[in-house]
This record gives structure tokens, C-alpha cells and sequence, in this order.
């Protein structure tokens, strides 16, 4: 183990155990994202530009899983339910968090396979997060809803197109095909999407749009809708097997309005599918 990846699994174990890093002060929550994001990325901004296959393997090869549990669990508690929140909404932490996803799913395909399980939650997490409360709620009903949502959301100004876009880039690089590098092996392996993987946890993600949009005391604005859903949920529609549109259909615990949501949904997804040949 290298000092740099000692120094980086010591700073994610302090984030993780100590509460401050991520509900204490802005900056430095953005610190943190930023300093994770960093480490996953395949930019290192010192090195020579003359050597990019080294820079890359050695970014490769640095990221370890146990680095990649941890990173998953830092993700979840800044997008866990919380009954304080900002002022205003901290939206540079949600594209912080979208980053971190992308160098991840981009660059390390084969530490995301290992823990899909938890890339589905923080993917939910994120979606049910581009809810805004509808005006003129009571108190009581306003709780209920930011009582669900991540302390740095306010209904003030809730998130808008810009993140449902990048949530949906997000749920499209799943389907992308990546190769991963490492310092072991002289070539990169075969290049793969996480569709396949993750198919089986994308039903969840499916079942929080709908759960967004089936929300009796939230709105989700006509932008959002449209930048989540295309290309976004019908990557995640693309990942369903017929079978699975069916289970969550039946056993999603979804509501009469719900499954009409699903179905509508699933629908336009086939309207715009390519099923050509060549």
C-alpha cells in the first residue's frame, strides 16, 4: 500500500466516523466531495502530460474496494433523510456527488460491480431528491416531505433541469461500454457496460421516479421530468427485462395512479427505442 492510498483510506474512515464532514459547515462538505472526486478521477493535474498511459494506470491501480465501500458510505449519509437543512439549497453537492459517480463508473468498472447494491440506493437517494414540495403546504405536511429529504435541500428552491440532467448522464453512463486499466496488466481488459450488473438493482431506480412523480404533496417541474427521463430513466428501462417491468408492476407496492405512471412511462420508452438492424 502506498502512502498516498494509506493517507486516502485514513481520511475516508474520519469523514465517515465524524458527523462534522458532512453536517457542519458548507465549505467544508464541499471540501470533502471535491477531495474524494479528485481522488477517483484520472486527472492529475502535476504530472507530465508526456506519459498518459502511466498516469492512467497508476490512477487505476489506486482505488482500492475497500476505498470504494467506504466511498459508498460517505455518498449515502450525505444523501440520508435529515430534519435540519440549509438555508438554501447546496446544489454544487449533488454535482459533487455526480462526479464522484461518473470517475467511478467511467474509470473503475470493476470496484462499481462489487457493490451495485449500494450504487442503486445512492441512484435512488438522488432521484427521490429532485423532488420540491408543492406550495402552500401546512407545516406539518412540509415536514413530512423534507423530513425524507438530504440536509443540504431546502424547499425554498429545490433542485432544477441542470441536476435532473446530470442524474440522467449519470443512469446513461451505466449503459456505456468502459475499459479499466491496471499497473498489473499490460493491456486494458475488455471493454463492458454495468448494464447487464446492474439490472437487477435498476428496478428500484425506476420505482423512485415513479415514486417522485406519484407524490401527492411534492411537484416535479416539467425540465426536471424532461432531463431525468431522456436519456436517463430509459437507460434504466433499457436495463428491465419485460419480466422485471412486470414484478415491479405487481409486487412494487405501487398504487393505481403509480402503476399508471410506470406504464406511461415504459411506454414512451418503447416509442423511441432503436429496434432497427445493422
Amino acid at each position: 500500500m502506498t502512502s498516498i492510498q494509506k493517507f486516502i483510506a485514513r481520511c475516508l474512515g474520519l469523514f465517515n466516523n465524524n458527523p462534522v464532514y458532512v453536517e457542519g459547515d458548507v465549505s467544508l462538505r464541499y471540501q470533502v466531495l471535491e477531495m474524494v472526486g479528485q481522488y477517483c478521477s484520472d486527472q492529475v493535474n502535476s504530472s507530465p502530460r508526456k506519459y498518459p498511459k502511466l498516469i492512467y494506470s497508476y490512477q487505476q491501480a489506486a482505488l482500492r474496494a475497500q476505498d470504494t465501500s467506504l466511498i459508498w458510505l460517505l455518498l449515502s449519509k450525505f444523501l440520508a433523510p435529515s430534519h435540519v437543512h440549509d438555508p438554501d439549497t447546496q446544489t454544487e453537492i449533488f454535482h459533487k456527488i455526480i462526479s464522484v459517480l461518473m470517475h467511478l463508473i467511467r474509470l473503475r468498472r470493476d470496484l462499481v460491480t462489487l457493490g451495485l447494491p449500494h450504487l442503486g440506493l445512492i441512484l435512488r437517494r438522488m432521484v427521490l431528491a429532485l423532488r420540491g414540495c408543492r406550495p402552500n403546504l401546512g407545516a406539518k405536511q412540509l415536514g413530512m416531505v423534507m423530513n425524507t429529504q438530504p440536509r443540504w435541500v431546502s424547499h425554498v428552491r429545490p433542485l432544477g433541469g441542470e441536476e435532473a440532467k446530470a442524474l440522467g448522464r449519470v443512469l446513461e453512463s451505466l449503459t456505456l461500454k468502459t475499459t479499466v486499466g491496471s499497473s498489473h496488466r499490460r493491456h486494458a481488459i475488455k471493454a463492458e457496460s454495468l448494464a447487464k450488473p446492474f439490472s437487477k438493482h435498476a428496478a428500484y431506480v425506476l420505482k423512485a421516479y415513479v415514486e417522485a412523480m406519484n407524490d401527492p404533496l411534492c411537484v416535479v417541474g416539467k425540465e426536471v421530468r424532461e432531463g431525468l427521463k431522456e436519456p436517463g430513466i430509459f437507460a434504466v428501462c433499457g436495463m428491465m427485462s419485460v419480466y422485471g417491468r412486470d414484478a415491479l408492476m405487481v409486487g412494487g407496492g405501487l398504487d393505481v395512479r403509480g402503476k399508471g405512471i410506470l406504464k406511461s412511462v415504459w411506454k414512451e420508452w418503447e416509442g423511441v427505442r432503436y429496434v432497427g438492424k445493422g
